[in-house]
């Protein structure tokens, strides 16, 4: 009776959890389109607009180093509800802004609540959701990201009929407050560990950051995965941020035609990460993460090497069937290998760096695409992905790593 109550409140809970992630998925595109037109309206100014993506990574560049020590030893629930409170109110006062320097001084304060939300994130998720049931709910989690992806732009679409972008940005402050209350209704998880062993928070930090090194020289095989699974996602951006600028130069369509090809990986990601949900307890992990990280950047050199609207297509539904796949599997595997007390340091370590290789290859790129021509930049990124997904499936296939790679809770045949 007792395990049937027990089996009752983590449905409940996980319930309530995916609810805030999906209404919070939601706001977060919302705001993305949003956010834009409004910095936009208030400027004209196309390099305006430009500063807002610079702006959260400066954010970023500045806090993660050091947020993991704060997030891993204070209670991860309090936290996140600070943080998504935090977000609502500083969202509801962007449209009450005068001039652009208050704006992004609110966007720094975002980026930083972002920041601490990623480090909050993952950690709470992997305590609350038993081993045997994660690929399933990451599955789920990842349908509502990519869900959002699609309904998140619609809906701000047409709310942004009148041009007026502060009603689009306060129901982003609602859909932060909605996540609020998700976590006030989760339970507590984990111990925090309030003492830092020193009176100089400095000391702490940089000790965190020596146990971060520690665990990634003791754990040489995630270790490998880790880094040629982030060049993965920063050749990705990179090749991402020309996606409009290759649709128009190299394929020749139109506004209409770009927006059906980004639909087209939309739909890709949402039916991966749908079929997922259903069936990801019959897949191992490593089948997830192996296969899935090599078709995914196939489908994305596909894509790149594409001289027609349907072949474009074809290759970004590959991306998206088998993106979710590998998103699914690294985040499984990432939540069996990292210590859940130490997911926020380890994170504060690698995390800056990706960030200042992520400026630098936007900028790299943008001037490749301007030299070389847009389609050699996207050929050479998607080339470089398909060279490090290829060796994450030679590691993650190779007979002396199948133990480490094997699933801790048997895949469920039924």
């Amino acid at each position: 009776m007792s395990e049937d109550r027990s089996q009752v409140e983590m449905n409940v809970w996980t319930a309530i959890f995916v609810s805030g992630v999906g209404i919070s998925a939601i706001g977060d595109f919302i705001y993305l389109v949003a956010i834009n037109v409004f910095v936009l309206n208030q400027t004209h100014s196309a390099f305006a607009v430009a500063g807002l993506w610079v702006v959260s990574r400066i954010a970023a560049l500045i806090v993660g180093p050091w947020v993991g020590s704060i997030t891993d030893r204070l209670s991860r629930r309090k936290q996140l509800i600070c943080v998504e409170l935090s977000r609502a109110v500083l969202i509801g006062l962007l449209p009450l802004m005068p001039n652009l320097i208050s704006t992004y001084a609110i966007l720094f304060l975002l980026g930083v609540g972002s920041t601490f939300f990623s480090s909050l994130f993952l950690p709470y998720q992997t305590l609350l959701i038993p081993e045997a049931s994660r690929k399933r709910v990451n599955s789920i989690v990842s349908t509502l990201r990519y869900s959002a992806f699609l309904t998140g732009p619609a809906i701000a679409g047409v709310l942004l009929v009148n041009r007026d972008a502060s009603v689009p940005l306060w129901l982003d402050a609602v859909s932060f407050l909605a996540s609020a209350c998700s976590f006030i209704l989760l339970p507590e998880l984990g111990t925090p560990q309030t003492s830092t062993g020193t009176k100089h928070p400095w000391r702490a930090v940089f000790t965190d950051w020596k146990t971060a090194f520690q665990f990634f020289g003791e754990n040489r095989l995630f270790t490998m995965i880790f880094i040629l699974n982030a060049l993965v996602s920063i050749f990705a951006l990179t090749a991402d941020t020309q996606e409009v600028v290759f649709a128009r130069q190299a394929l020749h369509l139109g506004q209409l035609g770009y927006g059906m090809m980004v639909t087209s990986a939309g739909v890709g990601f949402v039916a991966g990460s749908l079929l997922l949900s259903v069936v990801a307890k019959r897949i191992s992990t490593m089948w997830l993460l192996g296969a899935g990280t090599i078709l995914s950047a196939f489908g994305y050199l596909f894509y790149a090497l594409a001289h027609s609207f349907w072949s474009a297509v074809l290759g970004l539904i590959i991306l998206g069937l088998f993106g979710s796949s590998a998103s699914v599997g690294f985040t499984t595997y990432t939540q069996k290998v990292m210590p859940v007390s130490h997911m926020g340091r380890i994170n504060s370590v690698v995390g800056p760096p990706q960030q200042l290789l992520n400026i630098v290859f936007i900028l790299l790129g943008g001037l490749v695409a301007t030299w070389l021509g847009v389609r050699d930049l996207m050929v050479g990124m998607t080339a470089l992905m398909s060279a490090a997904a290829l060796i994450i499936a030679f590691l993650v296939f190779s007979p002396s790593n199948q133990a480490k790679m094997k699933d801790s809770v048997p895949n469920s045949a039924s």
